[in-house]
């Protein structure tokens, strides 16, 4: 029997990491599910406690793709020295998609709510059409089962690594209404997270405005998910045109993909 999508995402609770989640449990196309314990998402890696540490070993992580620009990784390295965890740096990094730059505009006052929403529905349109070689590399290193179980991040997990998620599932043959769903989910994921932030700001009419943009910035909204599937609609045939042509990931990959990452145990007899 499949599991209720009500469950799901399947949130893995960390010390240092407010939004790594499971990507198994989604019914598929097939009859089956996506299987639970193979592929998760997460934000960046760089508060993991000892505890946080072990419990990836637990998971059997043998791998983390970090998505991050070179100066996120500098100021926030993902701590996994010592872990034997295989890292793979597949940067996505342009001016366009920029989100660590568009935030320090936020907090200085010189981008507001607007701004920041139509910086996201930009950045989304830029992964379709600036980002196909990284998430290329993305989906090549998910068809290789030694990866595997594999963990991919960017800052906040929501922008960069939500995109990657999608593809994910999406290849796996989750519905896009599922997709969405696991898309969205990073809103209540990192909740707590926000209000933290949120409520070490100072008072003031000039911050409120901040803190409204930064609010913003740290959520998703459908439309900016939405905006990277008009991308692929527009200048493609499908989903699965756009992964042959642009990602260099034809059918026969995509098939071999779907069937990795299909529970058996749930087809259907």
């Amino acid at each position: 029997m499949l599991p209720s999508t009500e469950s799901l995402p399947r949130q893995i609770r960390f010390e240092g990491a407010h939004n790594f989640r499971d990507l198994g449990g989604y019914p598929l196309s097939c009859g089956g599910s996506f299987t639970s314990g193979r592929v998760y998402r997460s934000d960046h890696l760089g508060r993991l406690s000892d505890t946080d540490r072990q419990r990836l070993a637990e998971l059997g992580i043998k791998t983390v793709v970090d998505l991050r620009r070179a100066s996120e990784r500098a100021e926030n390295p993902d701590l996994l020295r010592d872990t034997g965890i295989n890292e793979v740096w597949l940067p996505v990094e342009a001016e366009g998609a920029d989100v660590i730059n568009i935030r320090r505009e936020v907090e200085a006052g010189r981008v507001d709510a607007q701004a920041a929403s139509e910086f996201l529905v930009q950045a989304n349109r830029l992964f379709v059409t600036r980002f196909s070689h990284v998430y290329s590399q993305f989906l090549h290193l998910l068809l290789q089962p030694h990866s595997l179980p594999l963990v991919f991040h960017c800052s906040a997990g929501k922008d960069r690594a939500g995109y990657a998620a999608a593809l994910t599932l999406l290849v796996a043959g989750a519905s896009k209404h599922d997709v969405m769903a696991d898309y969205l989910a990073t809103n209540r994921c990192n909740r707590d997270h926000r209000r933290a932030l949120m409520a070490g700001l100072p008072d003031g009419e000039r911050v409120e405005a901040t803190r409204i943009a930064l609010d913003v910035l740290m959520q998703v909204e459908e439309r900016y998910l939405a905006a990277a599937f008009t991308e692929i609609q527009t200048r493609y045939s499908d989903t699965s045109d756009y992964m042959s042509r642009a990602l260099d990931f034809d059918v026969a990959k995509q098939e071999s993909l779907k069937a990795l990452l299909t529970d058996p145990s749930s087809r259907k007899a």
